[in-house]
């Protein structure tokens, strides 16, 4: 079993100390790989194809270097193996420079295999990793979405002693809760108008996409949209409410393409990619009303949709509700 240091200390327990922040989350990460020899080996494999032998693991979190600062997380193996993780919670780039500085620790390193783990927020792996620019250095840079770190741990999780299952089910789901950007336990949906029209050059409709192809997209935080993705999505066209949908998931990407088939290049700004579940379908017609006109979004609690008169009521309903709950109310 690795052996998991903090500042060169042995680290008693993590789960006990959780947040949501990056420190938090790389605690978490480190933990489940210092505990679980299939999940580290797991881990391994995804961001190296290095057969190794990984009984000697080292796990170092917030290691210091002169020449690197602290890193992240620092997973080796003796003249084998060295993977430095740069962790972000969000879908920001970590800066060249400071990759470069870590880098230097690998001139140090006697390992056959020294690769940059740039961790990365939920959906965003194929982002990051087109817009970290060229990399000249002989060290291997790999991206690594934290959706991917949570689906591993469930899969692992589900074979092997009941204490390792029990501590990989706890890391799924801690890892799929504080890494997804969305607030999983909201019953508000954004609320749009969805056009009969087809972008130019695409083989499919706008209501097509979101009805055969169950996707959606939209501009990240930019023209008022949403800065961070939905918990559900409402699609109102022809003057009424016409479905409801979970968002599954989601992915940033700035090409629509590996999405949607026979789409074009598309070059945009970063784009959320919304995956949706199955539609739910108001029991009656609830139209428009008087306040909701043409493009207009907003947002709207799910019950008061599926009960109000009309998307109007619906939206002063919600409003009332905020306001008589007060400062802070979701």
């Amino acid at each position: 079993m690795a052996e998991l240091l903090l500042h060169g200390r042995p680290v008693p327990t993590v789960f006990d100390l959780l947040g949501r922040d990056e420190n938090d989350m790389t605690f978490a990460l480190s933990w489940g790989m210092a505990r679980s020899p299939r999940f580290l080996k797991a881990v391994v494999r995804a961001v190296t194809d290095t057969p190794a032998d990984l009984d000697d693991t080292v796990i170092n979190l917030q290691r210091y270097d002169q020449l690197g600062g602290f890193t992240d997380v620092e997973v080796s193996v003796p003249g084998v193996l060295h993977l430095i993780f740069e962790a972000k919670r969000g879908w920001n780039l970590p800066s060249d420079a400071q990759l470069r500085l870590y880098a230097q620790r690998f001139e140090q390193s006697q390992s056959e295999d020294r690769r940059l783990v740039v961790l990365t927020q939920w959906g965003a792996e194929a982002f990051v990793s087109s817009r970290l620019g060229a990399w000249e250095l002989p060290y291997p840079r790999v991206t690594l979405g934290w959706e991917r770190l949570a689906k591993l741990a469930g899969q692992v999780g589900r074979r092997g002693p009941l204490a390792e299952r029990r501590l990989l089910r706890e890391l799924a789901a801690y890892l799929a809760t504080v890494a997804d950007m969305r607030d999983t336990d909201s019953n508000q949906a954004y609320v749009v108008s969805l056009s009969g029209g087809t972008i130019e050059g695409w083989p499919m409709s706008m209501r097509s996409i979101v009805e055969d192809y169950r996707r959606y997209f939209f501009p990240v935080g930019r023209g008022g949209w949403p800065k961070v993705p939905p918990n559900y999505m409402a699609f109102r066209f022809d003057g009424r409410l016409q479905t409801i949908h979970h968002v599954d998931d989601y992915a940033i990407d700035t090409e629509m393409s590996p999405h949607l088939p026979g789409v074009p290049p598309t070059g945009w700004d970063p784009h959320y990619v919304l995956t949706l579940g199955p539609p739910m379908r108001p029991s009656r017609d609830v139209p428009n009303g008087p306040s909701i006109k043409r493009a207009m979004r907003t947002w709207i609690d799910i019950d008061l949709l599926l009960t109000s008169p009309t998307i109007t009521d619906a939206l002063r309903a919600t409003r009332d509700r905020r306001s008589d709950a007060g400062p802070g109310a979701n």
